[in-house]
């Protein structure tokens, strides 16, 4: 794992990847998730940020962070109806934004390889081991924050 804070090549600065209970989780804009397979996380190209990084996205009103990470991940890939379990929250510095955000981390540990679905917001799909290197091309606060929550 890397040291933190940790920075990407937008200037955004992921500033901690904490546990804490789901009920304890603060109102957050956004959620992701974790979905692992035979030990490697799964990875989207995103087609704006043109990077790849983990499924998730904005919370829609009258969302739960839950019910984003469900909603975005069968979205964006496809996989529907699996377990979510909560995993972290992240903290970041955002440039574009301006400020400190937090965001949901859910995992989906999956026991066979799902069908995968493209999306509008995605150009591919890739499996990435936490135990290799973070290549150019992908977010390396995503690829920090999987490292972090994948088991």
């Amino acid at each position: 794992m890397a040291e933190l804070p940790l920075c990407d090549r937008a200037g955004n600065v992921l500033l901690a990847v904490r546990g804490v209970a789901e009920t304890d989780l603060p109102p957050v804009p956004a959620a992701v998730v974790v979905v692992v397979h035979a030990g490697a996380v799964l990875l989207m190209f995103d087609k704006r940020r043109r990077q790849w990084e983990l499924p998730g996205g904005m919370r829609e009103p009258g969302e739960s962070a839950r019910e984003t990470a469900a909603r975005e991940l069968a979205e964006e890939t496809g996989i529907h109806g699996v377990a979510l379990t909560f995993a972290a929250v992240a903290e970041f510095d955002l440039v574009d934004r301006g400020r400190r955000e937090l965001l949901a981390v859910y995992r989906a540990e999956l026991a066979t390889a799902p069908r995968l679905t493209l999306s509008e917001e995605g150009l591919g799909f890739r499996w990435w081991s936490p135990r290799e290197p973070v290549e150019t091309g992908m977010s390396p606060l995503d690829a920090e924050i999987a490292a972090r929550t994948r088991t």
